[in-house]
């Protein structure tokens, strides 16, 4: 697919990847729901290598049409509720980003960890296997859960209680601080999401028309 890839794009897809991942998590959270077709273009960009193209990272604008839609809907001021607990959620990406991009030691035992847990998905032959989350959530609860302010998560114990549960909300988290990453470098910040709301909302518009024409 053709997509002009200017830095906006850049931004637009970067953010409907967060929302994406702050989706899982609240619908993990709050109904013990998790649709793995959504999940798993976020997994397999934790372990895509940098590009200049972000659809390399994400495969296709297809993979992210959940959040493509949800960047619609809440940049056009629907679903007042749904947007205040999915965009606490990115806010908390986008601070951990920048604390990490800052922690050198903890981005190279990222990087080290993340090569092992590469040869792990490479054995099972994919990446959403529920060892490979396993590890990880692990490798999320060992580092950036260390940080501070912490990502809250809320919702029902009784979802929020099953490790199966907490394993793909923490590797959703993890997705969502590698999209935050990609709108931080593509130029995005907090007060584009207030001052720039129209021209955000005009671009996810003309990715969502390129993916039905495609």
């Amino acid at each position: 697919m053709n997509v002009p890839m200017d830095a906006l794009h850049r931004r637009t897809i970067a953010l409907a990847a967060m929302l994406q991942a702050s989706r899982i998590v609240d619908n993990i959270a709050r109904h013990g729901r998790c649709d793995l077709e959504d999940l798993t273009p976020l997994v397999d960009s934790i372990f895509a290598r940098e590009s200049d193209n972000i659809l390399q990272i994400y495969g296709a604008l297809d993979r992210l049409a959940v959040g493509l839609h949800l960047v619609q809907k809440l940049l056009s001021g629907q679903e007042a509720q749904l947007a205040k607990r999915l965009m606490r959620y990115t806010a908390g990406m986008i601070t951990l980003e920048k604390k990490l991009a800052k922690d050198r030691p903890m981005l190279e035992h990222l990087a080290e960890q993340m090569q092992r847990i590469r040869r792990q998905a490479d054995y099972f032959g994919q990446t959403t296997h529920e060892n490979v989350l396993a590890s990880l959530a692990a490798l999320y609860g060992e580092t950036l859960s260390t940080l501070r302010p912490r990502i809250i998560v809320h919702g029902k114990a009784e979802h929020l209680h099953q490790k199966s549960n907490t394993n793909k909300i923490r590797v959703a988290l993890l997705a969502g601080i590698r999209a935050a990453h990609l709108w931080r470098h593509a130029g995005g910040h907090s007060l584009f999401l207030i001052f720039r709301r129209r021209a955000l909302l005009r671009a996810c518009n003309e990715l969502l028309e390129r993916r039905e024409r495609a």
